[in-house]
């Protein structure tokens, strides 16, 4: 078999699995070698369950029968909920994969609601003036 510049279409399979080579910069993989070394996993693993999770949302959006999906999707974009109970609502723990099914489902990415984002303020300007006062 002879690969094609790009190196992709390539695989073989083994016992229902199919390795595929493709092309990814280097400062990628360093992160993925990084993220998957902090979660004691494997590239293939971070990738597998990337793919899976966001094919398995796009094939309910498809059928039509995302209402929970979509609904918890939503509720996010929207603002009604935090990011951590949406990832446990739709079973995932890595914040890019929520982006992703964001976009997938072509959902705005959320805005922190006005009166936390002053919160949030008043507490960077509080830490500011307490390290200026003791300094």
């Amino acid at each position: 078999m002879q690969l094609d510049d790009q190196h992709t279409n390539v695989c073989t399979r083994y016992s229902g699995t199919m390795n595929i080579t493709f092309a990814l910069d280097e400062s990628l993989v360093s992160a993925a070698k990084a993220t998957a070394a902090r979660h004691g996993t494997s590239i293939s693993a971070l990738v597998r369950t990337a793919l899976e999770q966001r094919v398995a949302v796009e094939a309910e959006i498809a059928a039509g029968g995302a209402s929970g999906v979509l609904q918890a999707l939503l509720d996010y974009s929207m603002g009604r909920v935090p990011r951590i109970v949406t990832m446990q609502r739709l079973g995932i723990d890595d914040h890019v994969v929520l982006m992703c099914l964001l976009n997938a489902a072509r959902l705005p990415h959320p805005v922190v609601p006005l009166a936390q984002r002053k919160a949030m303020a008043a507490a960077i300007v509080s830490t500011v003036k307490a390290r200026e006062s003791s300094a």
